[in-house]
């Protein structure tokens, strides 16, 4: 899982509701609406979920331990409209403290791997693959649709690979950098219709519509943004040169948690 920082969360929960007008600015849709449409839904297909028992379950242990993090990621569930709350104890008695108190569905996350996980049907949603995948519905949305157009992926793990899942699934023509071209031709063996280039900077000149799904800094330079330009970057930290934050007005999504936690508990609960 990516390495956040208190710092990065630390004001996620007060600015959700200005976070999702920003997504009605830019997309026309609220942050629920980019995680339906990542499963082909609408919001009000799930509304007969909004009383399922979600418990968030701190864990104490390992490099990543981050404070608020459990209870950040509740005030998102909760923001969404569904019911949830934070255990009091962590790790296995939070567990337990969570099925006690009713719990159908439970987050966690330790140093490796973030999930929501339904009990009862045996469902586990990934945060690499939920995020990539709710990414590349925020970028189809602020595009208007994907079929036959050009997308550059960088970054071919998990984030990546759930987004290029989508992006072909959505028609559209999909390659891949990463600083690793292991990685890169992985991906291509696994999803259909993704190439693997190992040019960037001829990838960036080339295409506008890009997802930028690596932990890196500085990855993508002022100069190939474009007015036609468009992002959605998942990676932690941001990877563009701070100059493209502002040529990009309007047309980069990017966030720490949000994205990644709405796609995880739509993705749960769907039937």
């Amino acid at each position: 899982m990516t390495r956040l920082r208190e710092d990065d969360i630390d004001t996620v929960s007060e600015k959700l509701y200005e976070y999702n007008e920003n997504l009605r600015h830019i997309l026309g849709k609220s942050l629920a609406e980019i995680a339906a449409y990542s499963l082909g839904k609408k919001p009000e297909e799930f509304a007969g979920k909004r009383n399922v028992p979600i418990g968030v379950i701190p864990v104490s242990c390992g490099q990543g331990v981050i404070g608020g993090f459990a209870q950040t990621v509740q005030q998102i569930v909760e923001f969404l409209g569904f019911r949830s709350f934070v255990a009091t104890q962590s790790d296995v008695g939070g567990l337990a403290e969570a099925v006690r108190r009713g719990a159908q569905v439970v987050f966690l996350a330790d140093d490796d791997q973030f999930v929501a996980i339904h009990l009862a049907g045996g469902k586990v949603a990934d945060n690499g693959e939920a995020t990539g995948r709710g990414y590349a519905a925020a970028l189809a949305l602020m595009a208007g649709g994907l079929l036959g157009k050009k997308v550059l992926l960088i970054g071919a793990g998990p984030v990546g690979t759930g987004a290029a899942a989508f992006l072909t699934q959505q028609g559209a023509q999909v390659s891949v950098y990463d600083i690793d071209l292991e990685k890169s031709e992985k991906l291509r063996q696994t999803i259909d219709g993704v190439t693997v280039v190992s040019n960037l900077s001829v990838a960036l000149a080339e295409c506008n519509l890009v997802v930028e799904a690596t932990p890196a800094v500085d990855v993508i330079a002022g100069k190939y943004i474009t007015v036609d330009s468009m992002v959605a970057a998942p990676g932690i930290p941001l990877g563009l040169y701070s100059e493209c934050v502002e040529k990009l007005s309007g047309k980069l999504i990017h966030d720490v948690l949000e994205i990644g936690v709405a796609t995880m508990l739509f993705t749960v609960i769907d039937d």
